[in-house]
């Protein structure tokens, strides 16, 4: 079996490290790698799973969406979010899935229960997260004309983009966005004005965030985005594989990994 995320850039990604663990606990042979397509060469990544070269792919930043075409049918949670994150054979058909909006909000719901929700971010992820949400949920993102046309797709609100923003309504705000991530490791999508909220960052690498040791400072709880990561990661290991991974032993290796980083 030989299985790879892609993306552009990706030689941040640590899911190789994480599948392979899981390959080697379940006993099965298999390698997972890291492929780092450019936009014209994305039906090429498509045809070597066509072709059996591949038996499965995660996609990341910036082709959740623009792999959909090439796909012969959507799982209901990506055809709703109109993203894709997992690429999966079926029989003859390649299925596209979405699994980090379930990965976060099982994340998300071991800390919480959330009524009013702050989204940071349009993108393929905010769009995955904001379908699979519970509650009242808000989004902002620096190009007003995608915050909103996401809100209105989902029943959700949009407000105007601030890096000062109003945060009192919110009891969790999530930033789906990649500010502060490799190399903008000092960057933060927004300044924390006053708030109570559970300060969400889905990026984890590196971790903590700025954002979240912002919230820390501020004496706020955050959570990070390695639990989200791994519960994705293992709905994706399931489907490629037919074997459910040790959730413990995923969040132990990412740990790991980033404590050496």
């Amino acid at each position: 079996m030989r299985f790879a995320v892609i993306g552009h850039p990706i030689a941040h990604s640590l899911s190789p490290v994480l599948h392979e663990a899981w390959l080697e606990a379940a006993g099965l042979f298999g390698c997972y790698s890291m492929i780092d397509v450019e936009a014209d060469d994305l039906e090429q990544v498509v045809r070597q799973l066509r072709m059996r070269e591949l038996d499965g792919i995660n996609v990341t930043i910036p082709y959740k969406t623009a792999i959909i075409p090439f796909l012969d049918r959507l799982e209901p949670s990506a055809e709703k979010a109109g993203a894709v994150n997992t690429v999966y054979v079926d029989g003859t058909e390649l299925v596209g899935a979405n699994t980090d909006g379930t990965g976060f909000v099982r994340a998300l719901s071991a800390r919480q229960s959330s009524e009013n929700i702050l989204v940071i971010g349009a993108g393929g992820a905010a769009r995955g997260i904001v379908a699979a949400l519970d509650g009242t949920v808000t989004i902002m993102n620096r190009t007003d004309q995608r915050a909103r046309a996401l809100a209105a797709e989902f029943q959700a609100q949009a407000i105007d983009w601030s890096e000062s923003p109003d945060l009192t309504p919110y009891d969790t705000i999530i930033n789906t966005t990649s500010v502060g991530m490799m190399p903008r490791v000092e960057a933060t999508p927004i300044e924390l004005t006053e708030t109570t909220a559970l300060i969400c960052d889905i990026i984890y690498r590196p971790t903590p965030t700025q954002l979240l040791r912002d919230a820390s400072a501020r004496g706020l709880a955050t959570l990070d985005g390695v639990p989200m990561f791994v519960l994705q990661a293992a709905e994706a290991f399931e489907r490629f594989t037919g074997h459910a991974p040790d959730l413990t032993l995923g969040e132990q290796v990412i740990r790991k990994q980033l404590e050496e980083y």
